[in-house]
This record gives C-alpha cells, structure tokens and sequence, in this order.
C-alpha cells in the first residue's frame, strides 16, 4: 500500500502512469471494436472522346550502322596517330600507323612485293588494250589495201580521163568537161603495184599482231597476278589502321610511341547518319507490327530528347527470353540533325505506333464493374435511374480506360467507390 501511495506522489511518476492507461486504453479499444469500417461514396462522371493510337512498348540499344571495333593486324610500335574522337573520315583513310622497323622483316619486304605485282598485274590487263588497238590497226589496213587492188585493176584496162576546160559565153567563163579512154602510163601501172604490196604487206603484219592478242590474258594469269597484289597490299596495309568505311571516329585507344600486339582494339568507327535500335517484341504484339510503322525513340542517357524512325525489319524466328517469346524488330532513327551526343549501346525505350490514332470513348476507371457477365457501366438515365451497359475495356491513358460498348459521348456515369479495411485482432487465435 505504501508502494502506491508513493507512486502516486512521485509527479513524473504518475504522468508516466497516466500515459500508459492511455496506450492501453487505445490498444484495447482498436482490439474490441467491430473490426470492419466501410465507407461508401458515390459521384457521377460522364463519357469522353480520346484520339488514341495503338502502340506497343519495347526496349533495346542505340546502334549505328555501319560500325566497326578497328583491331592491329600486328605487333609494332605506333609512329603517327592521325584522327582524334569526333574526326570524320573517308573510306581507305589511314587514321593510325606503325614504324615499319618495328615489326616484322616480312612487312617491310612487302612494299617491293607490292610494286612487282601490281606491274606484272598491269602488264597483263594492258594486253586488253593493245587488243583493242589491233582490231582498228586491221580495219584500217584492209580499207587502205581494198583501194589499192581496186586502183590496180581499173588499169588493166583503158581508163576514162575527164579533162576541164573554159568558154567565154556572154562575157562568163563556162567549166566544160571533156571526157575520153585513154590508156595508162607504165609508170603508173608501176606505181599502182608498189602500192599495192606495200598495203598487202600492211594488212599481213596487221592480221598477225590481232591473231597474237585476240584472245586477251589468260584469266588464270590474271588471277594470280591479283591474288599476289591483294596479299602483298594486305601485307602493307598491316602496318596501318584503315578506315574501311566514311564515318565517326568514336575513340583512338593508342598514342605515338605506344607498344601494340596483334588483335589489340585501335580504333572504334561509325556512320552516326545511321542509327537504329534492336529490340524486342512479345509474341502476343508482333503480328500487330508492321514494315514502316512509325516510333518514337528516347534514350535513358539523354533525357527529355524524344528521337522519331521507322519500322525497316522484322525478324520472323522467334527466340526464348526469360521463358518468354520474343521477336527481334529493328527501328531505324531519321536522321538527326545538330550535334546530339548519342553514346552506342545506350538504353533505348521505343513505343511503335502499330494503328494511327482515331477518336475512341474513354470512361474513368472506376466506373467500369466486373461480374460473372463481364465488365460493364451503370449509366444515369434522364429519370434518374441507372441502366447497365456492358463493356469491353482497353488501353488505360492517365486515369481514365478506353471502352467500346453501347456508350455515346456525354453519357452520365454512376461512379461507386468502396473501401475497407479489416484490422487484425492479436487476441484472437488464428487470425
């Protein structure tokens, strides 16, 4: 009795007393108390027109087309950088190179190899030429020698001679032909037969070369000839980092100086006038996708910049992901002006536009009711009461779900909205 009497003198006692009757008083009237509390609201809502696109939602990575990872074809030492990131080249450029005394002897030898092939390979493809140039040189020889023996034969005969003279008429002079046979010279007969072999003569030396060369190089002797300048230049090019395509350099890896081994990465390049990104596609959309439907692209590493492109391929075979199907569909970027930085292999969130958009109805979300029937409405008559209209729901946009039904713009909607909350009573076994 003198412990209470005691703990009820002690002031910060007895307000610790006090607040702990509370917390049990609390405690007990949340364990006893009916343990559900509803509360039911009801409002009206009406229903509205939306212009909505179907699209389908995919994800994947931002690639260019074409891109190359640029790699030594042997070890050396590097004696010229020559691009830095962000330089454009041309095709053939040679952005980085070697020195020569460096790497092997058989690179070097090559250079000379290179010059010997490429002139043995000439000489080969110039015999088309001089070919070419012994069909006319036999035309034309057979033309001169066709006049000749045709000159030579008119003088086995008597031959018409045409003389010109002039009479004064009227104070004119008037050409007047006089024309008559007459046989030729000996020394014209002569002459005429010198020609005659020397054109003969011609045209024989004429036919030879053509028979020589008519056939052209033995295409044999042409490919190895090629195959010896293509080893050769390879050999060569060994010693350098060719751009193989006009594009971006994206980033050089090596400086002057630095000791490098074969299959090392130099250089990455791309075409960055054409992007595009691969992604995946559920097998339940896929054959909503369609060659040149319109995208929309956005990319986690540049925020708020939405970029626009096509549907170019739809790969057909279908691949397991996750225990799901999957459909690989490329989009490729129209082209982008300014200077974006778009960094390769960045997430990329592509919503496809499968179906343009059309004007549909839309109804809030908590109007629609399920039952065993299906969804459906409640829609507010003019007298007041309400009249169920079944529903078939669609797309959700913000807080509203797109419907087909027998609905009309404007239709009043009851809207129910229900909560409850059963607390959990400690005292109680089981639950």
């Amino acid at each position: 009795m003198n412990t209470i009497l005691n703990f009820i003198k002690n002031k910060k006692a007895r307000n610790w007393g006090i607040a702990a009757i509370a917390v049990v008083a609390v405690l007990a009237w949340a364990f006893f108390s009916p343990k559900t509390s509803s509360a039911q609201t009801s409002t009206e809502a009406t229903v509205t027109s939306l212009s909505v696109a179907e699209t389908i939602e995919a994800s994947g990575s931002l690639a260019a087309q074409p891109f190359a990872s640029l790699e030594w074809k042997t070890s050396g030492v590097v004696e010229n950088v020559n691009v830095a990131p962000g330089d454009f080249v041309k095709a053939g450029d040679a952005l980085l190179s070697l020195q020569p005394s460096s790497t092997s002897a058989n690179i070097v030898s090559a250079k000379s190899d290179l010059i010997n092939a490429q002139n043995a390979l000439e000489t080969l493809l110039k015999s088309d030429t001089d070919r070419a140039q012994t069909a006319i040189d036999l035309e034309d020889a057979q033309d001169a020698y066709d006049k000749a023996r045709d000159w030579r034969i008119s003088l086995n005969g008597k031959i018409w001679i045409t003389r010109i003279t002039y009479r004064n008429m009227g104070g004119r002079q008037i050409p007047v032909e006089h024309s008559y046979r007459d046989y030729p010279s000996p020394a014209t007969i002569a002459d005429a037969d010198r020609d005659l072999a020397l054109k003969m003569s011609t045209l024989e030396d004429a036919q030879r070369e053509f028979d020589r060369l008519k056939d052209g190089p033995d295409p044999d002797d042409v490919s190895a000839a090629q195959a010896k300048v293509d080893a050769a230049q390879a050999t060569v090019n060994s010693l350098n980092i060719i751009a193989p395509f006009d594009g971006q350099v994206l980033s050089v890896d090596d400086r002057a100086g630095d000791t490098v081994n074969t299959g090392e990465l130099s250089v990455n390049l791309a075409d960055l006038n054409h992007l595009y990104v691969e992604t995946q596609v559920d097998e339940s959309d896929v054959a909503n996708v369609k060659l040149g439907n319109q995208a929309e692209v956005t990319l986690d590493a540049v925020p708020g910049v939405t970029f626009t492109g096509e549907v170019s391929a739809i790969n057909p075979v279908g691949e397991v992901v996750s225990g799901l199907v999957k459909y690989k569909v490329r989009v490729d970027l129209d082209k982008i002006e300014g200077e974006t930085f778009l960094p390769l292999g960045t997430t990329a969130n592509v919503i496809i536009q499968t179906k343009a958009a059309s004007a549909t109805l839309a109804v809030p979300i908590s109007a629609i009711q399920n039952d065993s029937n299906g969804e459906y409405v409640w829609v507010i008559q003019t007298e007041g009461s309400s009249a169920r209209v079944d529903v078939v729901s669609g797309s959700i946009v913000g807080d509203v779900v797109v419907v087909t039904g027998d609905l009309k713009e404007g239709d009043r909607l009851q809207l129910d909205n229900t909560s409850s909350f059963d607390a959990p009573n400690p005292l109680k076994g089981g639950g």
